[in-house]
């Protein structure tokens, strides 16, 4: 393989892929995979995007023309990123609407960051799936461009999307989003709810499955279960001091009345 068919199969790569590439075609010394990258930059054949990530230049092309498929600068931007949230909602084809972020988790430190006016936000894979090594529990892979990136899958986005609106565009997002899922496994958004070892995300995950259980046909034993790992005492789903909350007795969650009443334009307060 020449480097001309590693880029051809690379449009977004990282520096240690081409570092990887260059040496399984025999020996070389370090400072050959520098001059290589920088013989493709100078030659017009690939763009510098961020630091150790790399984009590949068309033909035809100019280099402050070209845009860059954000899904896969997000998928590639850590060696361990996973698309998810919003963003996943998106490649699932979901999403109630379209955002102008790409929002991937990760063990890795790394900042947010803007490429082509498009933000990046990294989030902190959740640590009790770091704890028990699940990081990748409910994920699927996707071909795009030729590349096999990770998201999270429809139950775990389920799930996700409920534990962190304000990463999906607020609960009308959620709420429109989660009612195009057409099915869920619900064993599997239970023993990740399991896994996440969060009672009040038991209860919020309860909820929605009971708005939606003639839609998705939830299974009692599931609610029952949810239900088990609920919270002891009452606790807040939204923000208390944005808006009313009414509670729910039978998940121990105080609802926003927004969300109660689906009136995200104008609260009404009626219930």
């Amino acid at each position: 393989m020449n480097v001309k068919t590693f880029l051809y199969t690379h449009p977004i790569f990282r520096f240690e892929e081409f570092q990887d590439w260059k040496q399984n075609q025999g020996p070389l010394e370090a400072s050959s995979i520098h001059s290589s990258l920088n013989y493709c930059i100078e030659t017009n054949k690939i763009k510098r995007l961020r630091r150790e990530l790399y984009g590949v230049i068309p033909p035809d092309e100019a280099p402050d023309t070209v845009m860059f498929d954000p899904y896969l600068i997000a998928s590639k931007t850590s060696d361990d990123s996973i698309l998810a949230y919003h963003t996943a909602l998106e490649l699932l084809g979901v999403a109630y609407s379209t955002f102008g972020q790409f929002t991937f988790l990760t063990s890795r430190k790394v900042k947010p960051f803007e490429i082509d006016s498009q933000w990046y936000q990294p989030v902190l894979t959740p640590k009790t799936l770091r704890n028990s090594n699940q990081e990748n529990f409910g994920i699927q892979q996707i071909n795009r461009q030729g590349i096999e990136i990770k998201v999270t899958n429809v139950s775990r986005t389920f799930v996700d999307a409920i534990d962190r609106p304000d990463l999906c565009g607020g609960w009308e997002e959620v709420y429109r989003s989660v009612c195009n899922m057409a099915v869920l496994n619900f064993e599997e958004i239970l023993q990740y709810c399991i896994l996440r070892k969060n009672a009040t995300l038991c209860a919020k995950v309860g909820f929605f499955l009971g708005l939606r259980e003639g839609a998705f046909e939830v299974p009692l034993n599931i609610l029952e279960q949810l239900q088990e790992l609920s919270p002891k005492s009452p606790q807040y789903m939204g923000d208390k001091d944005k808006e009313k909350h009414k509670l729910i007795q039978k998940w121990n969650l105080l609802v926003p009345m927004s969300v109660l009443n689906q009136s995200w334009d104008e609260p009404n307060y009626a219930v």
